[in-house]
């Protein structure tokens, strides 16, 4: 037992990298850290002394795939809706509307946000993010405006950072 502590003690820098080249969507980098230190400990267990490879190497790979797959399986379509939203009315929910004044600014902010993305979107932006807001694949997405895949990842990416740019606008 002390040499598995000695061993994720030792090999936690190892983690640390490997987790901070990855970025998991609504999780921030201890969670990666977390996934690849188990990793890691599973590795302690895994790992045949009688092998050729050194140690550093299977650690290495076992943290890495494993925080590629939790990456992978958080990106799939399932989790789509939760991973790419983006609020546009990006309110402090500790602080309430506790006035009608305080619900119109509200209320005018939001309109200003929606004013200032719709601004921004080209006719083409625009048809994609409608298509994507009913529920499109991207797939459909794609067979419907006769693009890649790829090409309408690409333009959500630029849908995306356009909204974010409306919204820090706006505050």
């Amino acid at each position: 037992m002390a040499a598995t502590e000695e061993l994720l003690t030792r090999y936690k820098s190892l983690v640390i990298s490997v987790a901070r080249q990855y970025y998991l969507v609504g999780a921030g980098d201890e969670d990666l850290i977390q996934e690849g230190m188990i990793a890691l400990y599973r590795a302690t267990d895994a790992y045949d002394e009688n092998s050729k490879v050194p140690f550093s190497a299977f650690a290495y790979s076992c943290v890495k795939n494993r925080i590629i797959d939790v990456v992978k399986a958080a990106n799939r379509d399932k989790h789509k809706a939760l991973n790419n939203y983006v609020s546009i009315y990006d309110v402090d929910y500790s602080m309430s509307a506790s006035s009608a004044e305080d619900a119109a600014i509200m209320r005018e902010n939001s309109i200003q946000v929606k004013k200032n993305i719709t601004e921004n979107l080209t006719a083409e932006e625009t048809g994609i993010l409608r298509l994507y807001l009913d529920g499109r694949s991207y797939r459909d997405i794609a067979l419907a405006t006769g693009k890649s895949e790829k090409a309408i990842d690409n333009t959500l990416q630029k849908i995306k950072r356009k909204v974010r740019a409306a919204v820090k606008k706006n505050k």
